[in-house]
């Protein structure tokens, strides 16, 4: 199979104060003049972003995907608004039987440092992150040889074969940069990255970038840019409200009363939050009983009163109905077999890093106590309580994923949060024939078809009652003067060459 093609944004608009306009372009959504746009001028940007690094920067921590929102680095596919590749340094790709694939790659393509992205330097880069002892989640576990085939042909062959190859290479961890970033122990970002912005300095508060004039895709419009790293959500709104920064993501719900008079952008994200029902111990291994709580839990109400309108209704799906390839597939809860909760007391648990799960929580417990069940509600930090939840100490449990992270595959989501042997199962969920067509499923090369098989199972897993989907959750990003910015459903990226002021 070989594919070329070029890639639309996705994105959906909250505007507040006067009537506004949208347009499109190539590869970026684009603000009008009265918001802040062409007319504004200005070649400096500010940005909160809302984690601190952790390690650097560096591409083998969650640290990753900040040096693509930043326009850093580039990796050699990026992702369609459905999570399907696309090209970006690679500009083409066919792929040879099962387990390998043979990449195209750009030929007018420079690092910073002035040197020039080769098929031998994308070996060399993609050697050392396979090789990294935190290897990125979404290159897998299979041994990967990487050959220049030619200067511009990267042919990677994998030990076993491999359904996902050619998408394993949008995972951020595989960014593909210089020689000169692998000189020291972990992989230094300054100078030796392919985007727009090249790396001046970096610390776990700030980081700042200028300009790289050669870059690929045509000299950026912005000449500096600026990123504050401000894990407050309330400081990273007061932030964009005095005008400190120019944007800042993440705005919690509780803030967007004082970022009123800017412009919020919505952006529906493959991260879904979830009431999952334990059915290996306590109350809900009885199935009249988890179709009892499925019956009494309105996700509705919590996506209106709890995120007011700004995350997706879930609609019994595990997956936003928005995307191309769950949106025909029917999902729901089942409750024609609910059984009398007779005052089962039960415990229902979350964490708090995330600020709405405790409130989602609250209302979730008293639609249950409403319904008969007697409910204890536990709330911590995620790190003191992953391993009660891990091994089933609760009997529910409150909590947010991503489907689509890594790789971008829906199919490993399930493997590992839905079979018997998954490694992230809240539900404790086992189920044979799930686990066999979840195998089947991880077999299918063509994306359209293998993301469509997971909707499918994740409707039958729905409608086992093992999860009930609550909400689909919206990235928030509030800005005001900015034109032209990336609104990525996977938050992959944010600034481009053609981002401006």
């Amino acid at each position: 199979m070989s594919v070329t093609s070029t890639r639309a944004p996705w994105r959906r608009r909250i505007l507040t104060g006067a009537l506004a306009l949208t347009c499109s372009v190539s590869i970026a959504a684009c603000t009008t003049p009265e918001e802040g746009g062409a007319g504004a001028g200005g070649t400096d940007l500010a940005i909160a972003l809302p984690f601190k690094p952790v390690s650097s920067l560096s591409p083998y921590s969650d640290d990753a995907v900040y040096n693509t929102r930043m326009g850093i680095a580039e990796t050699l596919i990026a992702l369609d608004k459905d999570g399907k590749p696309t090209p970006w340094l690679a500009e083409s790709w066919e792929t040879v039987g099962d387990d390998t694939v043979e990449f195209k790659l750009r030929k007018d393509v420079k690092f910073h440092d002035g040197s020039a992205l080769t098929a031998a330097a994308a070996a060399n880069a993609l050697k050392h992150a396979v090789d990294s002892a935190s290897r990125p989640k979404g290159l897998g576990k299979n041994d990967l040889e990487f050959t220049a085939t030619d200067e511009h042909t990267l042919t990677v062959k994998s030990a076993k074969a491999d359904p996902i190859l050619v998408q394993r290479f949008a995972d951020p961890g595989s960014v593909i940069l210089s020689e000169a970033a692998y000189e020291g122990e972990s992989p230094n970002l300054k100078g030796t990255g392919t985007g727009p912005f090249q790396l001046e300095e970096s610390s776990d508060t700030e980081a700042t970038s200028k300009a790289f004039a050669d870059y690929w895709n045509g000299k950026p419009a912005l000449e500096n840019l600026k990123v504050q790293f401000i894990e407050d959500g309330s400081a990273r709104a007061n932030a964009v409200r005095t005008a400190e920064v120019n944007l800042a993501q993440a705005i919690p719900l509780a803030q967007l009363g004082e970022v009123s008079e800017l412009t919020t952008e919505s952006t529906p994200l493959p991260r879904g939050v979830y009431l999952h029902l334990n059915n290996k111990k306590g109350a809900f291994t009885d199935a009249g009983l988890r179709a009892a709580a499925a019956a009494a839990v309105d996700p509705d109400s919590i996506v209106d009163s709890i995120y007011e309108g700004h995350a997706g209704k879930a609609h019994g799906s595990l997956f936003n109905e928005d995307t191309s390839w769950a949106k025909d597939v029917k999902s729901a809860n089942t409750t024609s077999n609910a059984a009398k909760p007779n005052e089962k007391e039960i415990t229902l648990a979350t964490w708090n890093e995330r600020p709405e799960l405790p409130e989602v929580a609250s209302v979730v417990a008293e639609q249950l106590r409403k319904a008969g069940f007697q409910v204890n509600v536990s709330v911590s930090d995620y790190k003191s309580m992953e391993t009660a939840l891990l091994e089933g100490q609760y009997d529910a449990v409150i909590g947010s994923r991503n489907y689509q992270s890594g790789a971008a595959d829906p199919v490993s989501f399930l493997s590992s949060d839905y079979t018997c042997e998954g490694s992230y199962n809240l539900s404790l969920y086992c189920n044979a024939e799930i686990d066999a067509e979840i195998q089947q499923a991880d077999a299918i090369a063509d994306p359209e078809k293998r993301y469509a098989e997971a909707a499918a199972i994740g409707a039958k897993i729905v409608a086992d009652n093992a999860v009930i989907p609550l909400a689909h959750e919206y990235s928030l990003l509030s800005y005001k003067d900015v034109n032209s910015l990336y609104f990525d459903p996977f938050e992959r990226r944010l600034v481009t060459h053609e981002t401006s002021r």
